[in-house]
């Protein structure tokens, strides 16, 4: 019986400390793997702005370059002093195929001209209106009418309204670095029509006044030949009484062309005015009715040595640059050769898109040259068509 009892209490025992002993712990489930970060995708740098005209631009030489624009005046005699701050040298079309690029903010615009006095000067100038709004800028202008000082005041002037930039055709091309040093002071940019001679710009836009020259040139050299004419006597030309850029470099191309002529005489007369040109032109018929030819560098000469030959009754063979109406009428009438004709729509619509895209922080070249075209009575009245939108040149010379 003791015994017994003896296994009951040891049976006990053992069930109390099993009871009392601690549970196995429960399996536990390995640890979660660590979510996986997301690899942020790779990031493309930003595109470089572009020039949205650049589809209609010919490159010139290196695009990364600054154009030399003082030696390029070097070589045809002119002194020039001109730091271009653009790289780049382009030539455009008349027939763009690109659109006027629209700005991106309201940009209040300074145009100042030298002068309005002909057809070619009124018509960059109403082109540059309508450019103006179709970039969708404020366009001020200013016609100093040949006066730097005049310019001047009116850069002075729109520097104190803050103006956004300048289109600028220099009158007096040394004299107005004056109004260059201050638009640079002023942190305005602008880009000119026609290249000063002094002074620092964005960029300029101008035609290859050389070619026009040697045009003109091989124009009036191809009708003394076809004449049968001895190479030999007088050649006027009428340019104009100051340094211009445009009428030396044009000089320099025409009269290259008869270098190999030493028994022509190149004589040069000066105005401004076709009034003046007439007055002039009117001297040297009197003076010397047999010269042998005669050039109009730019059109208010022409126009005043045409109107000299009609008061004379002379029939001098004369050539011409620029593409004025009375002019390409003359043609056709056989008054005049032909002429060296450049748009006067075109460099004031690329004038136009220089300055609104180096407002929109887009790059643009710091030379643009616009086209020229060799007008003679076979080409004049597509030649009208292509300088006068909607109109031609029977139309005219019927005085519609």
């Amino acid at each position: 019986m003791k015994r017994v009892m003896f296994f009951v209490s040891v049976f006990m025992i053992v069930a109390m400390l099993a009871a009392c002993a601690p549970a196995a712990p429960a399996a536990t489930e390995a640890p979660a793997a660590p979510a996986a970060t997301e690899v942020p995708a790779a990031t493309e740098a930003p595109a470089a702005p572009v020039n949205p005209n650049e589809a209609d631009f010919t490159w010139i030489g290196d695009p990364n370059a600054v154009f030399d624009l003082n030696a390029y005046y070097a070589a045809v005699g002119v002194e020039a002093n001109t730091t271009i701050k653009e790289p780049g040298a382009v030539k455009v079309p008349d027939n763009v195929t690109t659109a006027m690029p629209k700005a991106k903010e309201k940009y209040k615009i300074g145009f100042s001209i030298f002068h309005t006095g002909d057809e070619v000067d009124t018509t960059i100038l109403e082109t540059m209106k309508t450019a103006a709004d179709e970039a969708g800028v404020e366009l001020l202008v200013n016609d100093a009418n040949y006066k730097q000082d005049v310019q001047n005041q009116a850069i002075e002037q729109w520097i104190l309204e803050g103006v956004d930039g300048v289109i600028l055709a220099p009158c007096d091309f040394t004299g107005v670095k004056t109004a260059l040093d201050a638009l640079e002071a002023a942190n305005i940019p602008v880009v000119t029509l026609n290249a000063p001679l002094a002074g620092n710009v964005n960029a300029v836009t101008i035609s290859d006044t050389v070619e026009q020259g040697k045009i003109s040139g091989e124009l009036l050299e191809e009708v003394l030949l076809a004449s049968g004419k001895p190479m030999k006597g007088e050649v006027v030309y009428q340019t104009l009484p100051f340094v211009h850029p445009n009428a030396a470099t044009r000089a320099k191309g025409f009269i290259d062309v008869f270098t190999k002529y030493p028994d022509i005489k190149i004589t040069e007369l000066t105005g401004i005015s076709p009034e003046d040109h007439f007055k002039a032109f009117d001297g040297a018929i009197k003076a010397n009715p047999d010269m042998l030819g005669a050039w109009g560098l730019y059109s208010s000469a022409t126009i005043g040595m045409m109107n000299a030959q009609k008061s004379n009754g002379t029939k001098i063979p004369l050539s011409s640059v620029d593409n004025d109406k009375p002019i390409l009428a003359g043609i056709y009438n056989g008054e005049v050769v032909g002429t060296a004709a450049y748009s006067s729509i075109a460099p004031a619509w690329w004038s136009m898109t220089q300055i609104v895209n180096l407002l929109n922080g887009d790059p643009i070249p710091g030379v643009m040259f616009y086209e020229n075209m060799k007008v003679t009575k076979d080409n004049v009245e597509e030649a009208f068509a292509h300088y006068y939108p909607g109109k031609t040149l029977q139309d005219y010379m019927a005085g519609k």
